[in-house]
């Protein structure tokens, strides 16, 4: 039964995540792809704010910039990335919210539990430069309400030396063969992230870049039609990552 024709959409890099080969996407669920509840419920609007964090263009239905860099690249080290890749949260931000590279202004931590208008004044700021024709200042509203309410303490779900996740991989093979194996198979390997030269699938995905991987489980993924998992407690998103790191890389 296929309900969600959808992916966690993960990769190698920590800010750009590819869908190589995603499955065609059923007409019927483009309105839930490109619309939204006319009475969204906040855990809606956040998980929203979660998907514009991985690609907020794809959520917006709008492309990337081609040229230029937000603040003209004045980042340090932060972002390896160039063209529009350096245009997405995480190339800066990472995958764990702390920031990329020795350039702690990037560390978004320090959000949480704050005004989402704080991060919609700071899109605006010489340092982002992201224009309201660009993110329109109810979409910038939600990527706030991410940032302040919805991340999540990734210290206590991902160990950050050994990239192991904090779970119980039983507890988490019974949620994933019911929910995730629909899209994923139950080997994990029904959807390939990466083509057929270097596959990535979840198990690649769930050993390498475990941050990415629990971020698109509760939010979803922009532009398909997964399921935001945001109403799960983190123990069961890490019950699933932990069995999802037992699965095959190839």
């Amino acid at each position: 039964m296929r309900v969600f024709i959808a992916a966690l959409v993960l990769t190698l890099s920590a800010a750009s995540p590819v869908w190589a080969q995603a499955a065609p996407r059923a007409s019927y669920q483009d309105q839930w792809v490109r619309t939204e509840p006319t009475d969204p419920s906040e855990e809606w609007l956040i998980a929203f704010g979660g998907r514009m964090y991985s690609q907020w263009a794809e959520v917006l239905d709008q492309n990337l910039p081609v040229k230029g860099a937000p603040g003209g690249g004045g980042y340090g080290d932060a972002p390896k990335a160039k063209g529009p890749d350096i245009w997405k949260c995480a190339t800066c931000h990472g995958w764990d919210y702390k920031g990329v590279g020795a350039n702690k202004a990037t560390n978004l931590r320090g959000l949480v539990g704050g005004d989402p208008a704080r991060v919609v004044k700071a899109l605006r700021n010489e340092r982002h430069r992201y224009t309201p024709e660009m993110i329109p200042d109810d979409a910038a509203m939600r990527l706030g309400l991410f940032l302040t309410k919805g991340q999540y303490d990734v210290d206590k779900v991902i160990d950050p030396v050994t990239k192991k996740i904090n779970g119980n991989p039983v507890r988490g093979k019974a949620a994933f063969q019911n929910l995730c194996a629909s899209c994923h198979g139950y080997d994990g390997k029904a959807q390939n992230f990466a083509g057929t030269k270097a596959p990535e699938f979840i198990g690649t995905v769930a050993r390498t870049n475990p941050w990415l991987l629990i971020h698109t489980a509760r939010n979803g993924f922009p532009g398909e039609a997964m399921p935001a998992n945001f109403w799960m407690g983190m123990d069961i998103l890490g019950d699933i990552g932990s069995y999802a790191q037992t699965l095959p890389e190839k």
